[in-house]
């Protein structure tokens, strides 16, 4: 029995039978009497779910049995706390009344005390798992809405990560991205308020805004010679560099993707047509008016406004007005009409950088880093998505405060956090030959060494996670650290091939 579902409730007016039941339970429980209906009440309402079942008798003054089952409806302890019935009275018709109530069982006067003591077990017993059950679906319900969040923030930090990686080729500072996510933000938010046709949910702007990021991933595939070329174009580099629009498709399209498909859609749209133009005169495939989705119109506005007034290697940086003045004009492409009349009543916000900075933030951004160039080499290196994952894990491992340790399995090589290297004294970002280590690390007491090499490895897929407490000794002196470590499997492993393991250290 639950240690905090340690009473019962008896109610019936008769003293004797209180007594012969108080017996049959007072050396497993705490027992609480009540002569009525409205004393019972007053103890469930003072006990509440520490009261593991109650006795009720139907029959009684100042408030019957069918009272405190409707006030138990009313106040929903009905759903947490069992009721049996115990009844002189054969009455089928109020037997049925008191299982449509809420009665898990009834038990008529006179009965076998071994009976009465084992169907109220059975009952107390039925409703613990039932909670444990909940509990437990209601813990893994919290536990993979985390993960979800954690897995949106990764891969926006991604998202992020490859789409910087562009700019930087392409000679931008990085905030090209965040100004287009933020730009994009304001105006599908805009639109959605003053026009019932373009109404969306926060939801689905929030995602908009997101995809926005990888507009251009399509650069990656461009010569230097094109991208980087600080005059204009010849019509044949313009024509290599219009396929940006098409490579990145191709780049999506390689990607197994089995997520959010409105998402990818966003993705593969804004990717494809952030170039096309109202009037048909635009680029890969000449769309026109409406056939254009929406999110790349957006996005294609927000694009044309931020590179008018952004210095690139060709032309310096417009004010404001004059983008604005140039956009309504025609002067850079026929947008949507309706669209740019949203953007003409809120082009003012794009000259407020909280505004910016505020909308740049989404649901479910990561925080925000600085990345390193290597860490764009990294990722943009990746041949495939396990490498992708794993030099993500790396790159935010190294730059997180908490104290993480990073182990992969296939090149022996542990990636140490700052908040570790900084707790432990280890200078080292990562330590290769890192089981030998291990085995040979003298602070870590030799017992707890050998528990914590043996424990890890029977983690599977059914029990991925552990707890380990290690006594270690540090520059500051002996210490207790716990290790958290949670398994990394090899992506989609049929048999559940581990790539290592992931361990955040508190120090107790």
């Amino acid at each position: 029995m639950s240690a905090d579902r340690r009473n019962i409730l008896i109610v019936d007016d008769i003293e004797l039978n209180r007594e012969i039941l108080y017996e049959l339970f007072h050396e497993q429980y705490n027992v609480l009497e009540a002569e009525n209906g409205r004393v019972a009440l007053d103890l469930i309402a003072e006990y509440g779910q520490t009261i593991a079942i109650v006795l009720l008798d139907i029959v009684m003054p100042v408030m019957d049995g069918f009272g405190v089952l409707k006030n138990m409806i009313l106040d929903k302890s009905i759903e947490t706390i069992p009721v049996i019935m115990i009844t002189a009275e054969s009455d089928e018709e109020k037997a049925l009344m008191g299982y449509s109530m809420g009665v898990v069982d009834i038990i008529n006067k006179p009965f076998n005390p071994d009976i009465v003591r084992r169907r109220v077990q059975n009952t107390v017993d039925l409703f613990l798992h039932k909670f444990y059950l909940e509990d437990m679906v209601e813990r893994q319900t919290k536990a993979l809405e985390l993960q979800n969040e954690q897995l949106k923030m990764s891969n926006t930090f991604v998202i992020d990560a490859l789409s910087t990686a562009v700019e930087f080729r392409d000679h931008e500072s990085g905030q090209h991205i965040i100004r287009i996510r933020a730009l994009t933000k304001i105006l599908l938010e805009t639109l959605s308020e003053l026009n019932e046709k373009y109404r969306l949910s926060p939801e689905e702007i929030n995602d908009i805004a997101s995809a926005s990021a990888m507009h251009d991933i399509g650069k990656i595939a461009i010569s230097d010679l094109v991208l980087l070329k600080p005059g204009r174009l010849t019509a044949e580099e313009f024509t290599v560099m219009k396929t940006h629009t098409t490579e990145g498709c191709a780049i999506l399209e390689s990607i197994n993707f089995t997520g959010n498909l409105a998402y990818y859609k966003y993705c593969y749209d804004i990717c494809r047509h952030h170039h096309e133009r109202w009037d048909g005169r635009g680029y890969p495939d000449g769309l026109k008016g409406d056939e254009i989705p929406l999110w790349a119109q957006v996005v294609s506005l927000a694009d044309v406004y931020d590179a008018l007034t952004s210095d690139r290697v060709y032309k310096p940086a417009l004010s404001h007005d004059v983008a604005v003045k140039m956009i309504v004009d025609g002067e850079c492409g026929v947008f949507n009409p309706e669209m740019l009349a949203s953007f003409e009543k809120i082009a003012v916000q794009f000259l407020d950088p909280e505004k910016i900075k505020e909308k740049s933030v989404l649901t479910s951004s990561a925080p925000s880093v600085q990345i390193a160039d290597s860490d764009i080499l990294l990722l943009s290196d990746a041949a495939n998505l396990a490498d992708l994952e794993q030099a993500k894990r790396r790159i935010i491992t190294k730059l997180t405060d908490d104290a993480l340790v990073d182990y992969d399995i296939k090149t022996d090589t542990a990636s140490l956090s700052k908040g570790f290297r900084e707790m432990t004294g280890l200078g080292d970002e990562s330590i290769s030959g890192f089981r030998h280590f291990l085995l040979s690390c003298e602070e870590i007491d030799a017992k707890h060494r050998e528990y914590l090499l043996d424990a890890v490895l029977k983690l599977n897929r059914q029990t991925p996670d552990m707890e380990a407490d290690l006594d270690v000794k540090l520059a500051s002196g002996a210490a207790t650290l716990r290790a958290h470590i949670t398994t990394v499997f090899e992506h989609e492993a049929e048999d559940a091939a581990k790539a290592g393991y992931i361990a955040k250290i508190v120090r107790l």
